[in-house]
């Protein structure tokens, strides 16, 4: 997206100029006024707006904005610019100047709109239709604002059921999770929302049987929740329970046809069941819906190369780019396709190739393995079963 390919320093960089542009405007307009030769006929000039005070406050104000904006381009600042403090501070900032108006404005008689920008103010007494709408405006915008930026305070401080954090975040959304669920008064539906959170959590935590737990109770309250039925569905392919993955990804589908990473997930339980044809299908139909998905084509012509089809796996591979995402895939079904030729130094070719793109590619060190016993490097294939045995006992 665009705004991710904005420097975050730019987003404290920008208010900050902004910000800059009146006391710069005034400095600029006090030391440069008077330089140029004055029409000696002309009326005496208004000097009122000339302020050593006003000017002080400029200048201390400028000095300000430009210390923090060195401070914008230090990690910290980076940092800051990307944490969930940004918003409410910039709309605290924003709210806090344009109810710091309101007060002297109320005193002084003459005030700045914000609507308007700061090089226009309007008097009580000379303008009182437009000095009230501006006090009015000004006071409106800062509540607006400083409640908002509160308001985000409070969602981001507040304990709450959600996955996303770091470890310890997590932690504590677990404790959340389990004393809004300790509520016995909550409906159905609610708890049902709170199981899948919490599910959500264990899961990011790698608590894999309590996530199960978790969403089946959630399925048992609400059956038609689609997202349950399938985030169980991946925990069940992460168990290797395959024949449950595949019933649960059935059952999201047939709620929720348009979720294409479904598709996907079934098809690679397929796969791994040995149901060639089975995944040939889910494959296809991904395909058919995101044609330049990077794995359906990919894992479609693994499919056809495990049931020997060399023309439609080869017609597949040559369809995905070397660079893409999928291409690891393709050496994976060339790897088998040599390897259904007995042409095993050619499949253990591709599958370190694979190896070099993933050095922990459990599927490549397993075919590697079984095609360093077939031509006799009994060493190699030794070492190729401990790394996937050790990568096995890793999950």
């Amino acid at each position: 997206m665009i705004v991710d390919a904005i420097p975050p320093q730019a987003w404290i960089a920008l208010p900050l100029a902004v910000s800059a542009l009146a006391p710069a405007a005034y400095v600029w307009r006090y030391f440069t006024h008077g330089l140029k030769p004055r029409d000696i006929t002309l009326p005496p000039e208004d000097l009122s707006w000339k302020s050593g005070r006003h000017l002080l406050f400029c200048l201390a104000s400028l000095t300000g904005l430009l210390a923090i904006g060195g401070f914008a381009f230090t990690e910290w600042a980076e940092d800051f610019a990307r944490s969930e403090w940004l918003a409410p501070a910039l709309l605290g900032a924003v709210g806090s100047y344009a109810l710091g108006t309101v007060v002297p404005g109320w005193r002084n008689g003459e005030i700045r709109p914000l609507i308007r920008g700061s090089s226009r103010s309007y008097s009580r007494a000379e303008q009182p239709r437009r000095y009230w709408a501006s006090l009015i405006w000004n006071g409106a915008i800062g509540l607006a604002l400083t409640v908002g930026s509160l308001g985000i305070v409070y969602g981001n401080t507040k304990p709450a059921c959600d996955y996303n954090g770091d470890e310890e975040e997590l932690f504590e959304a677990v404790a959340t999770c389990n004393a809004m669920l300790a509520d016995h008064d909550l409906d159905v539906e609610k708890r049902a929302d709170l199981l899948g959170d919490r599910g959500r959590v264990h899961h990011r935590l790698g608590n894999n049987h309590l996530a199960l737990l978790d969403y089946s109770k959630a399925i048992e309250l609400e059956p038609g929740d689609s997202y349950a039925l399938f985030n169980r569905a991946l925990i069940h392919r992460e168990l290797r329970d395959l024949p449950n993955a595949i019933e649960d990804l059935d059952a999201s589908l047939a709620i929720r046809p348009e979720n294409d990473r479904a598709y996907l997930e079934r098809g690679l339980a397929n796969l791994d069941l040995g149901r060639f044809e089975e995944a040939v299908e889910d494959f296809t139909l991904l395909h058919n819906r995101v044609p330049d998905h990077p794995y359906a084509l990919a894992n479609r012509g693994l499919a056809y190369a495990w049931m020997d089809d060399e023309l439609n796996a080869q017609n597949d591979f040559d369809r995905v780019g070397k660079n893409q995402p999928g291409w690891v895939v393709v050496l994976h079904g060339k790897a088998v396709l040599a390897r259904n030729r007995q042409k095993h130094r050619e499949s253990i070719d591709y599958l370190s190739q694979a190896l070099e793109i993933d050095p922990d590619d459990y599927f490549a060190l397993r075919l590697r393995a079984d095609a360093y016993w077939e031509i006799g490097e009994n060493d190699l294939a030794r070492d190729d079963d401990d790394r996937s045995i050790a990568l096995e006992a890793g999950n």
